[in-house]
């Protein structure tokens, strides 16, 4: 067993605990996720970007969906070459593609070209995810896997809050030094993940994933088909999909909503605030107390308060009442959200984990993509009757939840009770 697998009781660790036991490697690994993520503008301001260079609004837009279409392509990819080439690897060729297609949207003119290069950049951005989930479930122990992840989702949304205020900022000197900063910070993760990382071999061996094991698995277990024949997994998936398609809506139809009943900007970004600012000051120090729950109980207690919350959003009460639903969601995002996402590196069978978090993520990704035109068209026509749909979806999910994430009972011995 590895030095880091000499940890405490899982109930006694808390951050700093886990820091401690975690090997350097995995520290430089959230470095570079922050780092990355501190300058990930191309999706988030790639419709003003487009728009200030004379594209129209539907333009701007198509190119948007154009990304998160090459994100969700590109996170199945990246699970795939996670499991071919190893996590350091795809996370250098994953990221230093990345930099250079998002180099090329400030050159390129033709909105065809732009498009192209825009659905590759998404895709090879999101092709390293997987790589760092697995690359970080290689290295720490079991126990240590959902505040690890915890730390990650730190990581990713202390650089979602920070870096869009340097990237305004870069955007008043000149638009194309946004995705100069994006290319370059894509660019250091890649020098961090070559010099700083652990061979792929070590990671492998760390997650117990060994090449022999891999090579006795048959094709179609060794690809995605083979996750076609895991249903409680297919559950899980399931649910990521519907926790995916709940949770955007804030993006999507509330702000819809606080413009139909005349609040100003504000109101949207207090609550964007708040939540921003729940996750990242919140969710280490109560993963200290979830991470013991059994991960099926704290998945489900997360999906529920999201829900509820989510449903609070169509009852009468103003402001006020938003700002509690927001708040009982974002708990429930706080309880659920590593287990949720650390769940994969459970799962998986050996040799095959890139592909079960690619699934993960690109599920939640799909959720994500499909989300915003569905609850808008449902909100045209039914308006706060949406979020009612949103509970019953809900209230569905929690059974299939259940029976996919809750260990499969084990069969009875039959020389159980004899002498």
């Amino acid at each position: 067993m590895s030095s880091q697998a000499k940890d405490a009781e899982p109930g006694t660790a808390g951050v700093l605990q886990t820091l401690r036991e975690t090997p350097v490697s995995a520290r430089f690994a959230l470095l570079g996720v922050l780092i990355n993520q501190f300058g990930a503008f191309l999706q988030f301001f790639l419709v003003l970007y487009l728009t200030a260079r004379g594209f129209t609004s539907g333009q701007a837009g198509l190119a948007l969906g154009a990304y998160s279409v090459g994100a969700i392509v590109g996170t199945l990819f990246g699970g795939s070459l996670t499991d071919r080439l190893g996590p350091r690897w795809t996370i250098v060729l994953a990221l230093s593609a990345s930099a250079v297609f998002t180099l090329a949207v400030t050159l390129l003119h033709p909105f065809w070209a732009i498009v192209a290069v825009v659905v590759v950049a998404g895709g090879m951005t999101q092709a390293s995810r997987p790589a760092i989930s697995a690359l970080l479930f290689g290295l720490v122990t079991e126990s240590r896997r959902v505040m690890t992840f915890a730390m990650y989702r730190t990581a990713l949304n202390t650089g979602q809050i920070a870096g869009p205020l340097v990237a305004v900022w870069l955007s008043t000197i000149s638009w194309n030094l946004v995705f100069y900063f994006d290319a370059a910070t894509s660019l250091a993760y890649c020098a961090i993940a070559a010099f700083l990382l652990p061979a792929d071999r070590k990671v492998a061996a760390e997650a117990g994933a060994e090449e022999d094991e891999q090579a006795e698995q048959p094709a179609a277990k060794r690809s995605y088909l083979g996750i076609l024949a895991d249903h409680r997994y297919l559950a899980y998936l399931i649910l990521m999909l519907a926790n995916g398609l709940v949770h955007v809506q804030i993006f999507a139809v509330f702000p819809l909503q606080l413009q139909s009943e005349g609040y100003a900007t504000w109101a949207y970004g207090t609550v964007a605030t708040v939540t921003a600012f729940m996750v990242v000051g919140l969710e280490l120090l109560v993963t200290r107390t979830t991470q013991n729950w059994p991960t099926w109980v704290a998945i489900m207690a997360g999906w529920v308060l999201l829900v509820v919350g989510r449903g609070a959003w169509g009852l009468p009460g103003g402001l006020t009442i938003y700002l509690v639903a927001t708040i009982i969601a974002v708990i429930g995002q706080i309880i659920g959200g590593p287990a949720a996402f650390a769940y994969p590196a459970k799962a998986a069978p050996p040799g095959v984990m890139g592909r079960y978090v690619a699934a993960a993520h690109a599920m939640f990704g799909l959720g994500y993509a499909i989300g915003p035109p569905v609850g808008v068209l449902l909100w045209n026509s039914i308006g706060k009757g949406f979020w009612a749909v949103c509970v019953a979806v809900g209230i569905a999910m929690i059974p299939v939840g259940i029976w996919g994430l809750k260990p499969a009972p084990q069969p009875r011995s039959s020389t159980a009770g004899t002498a």
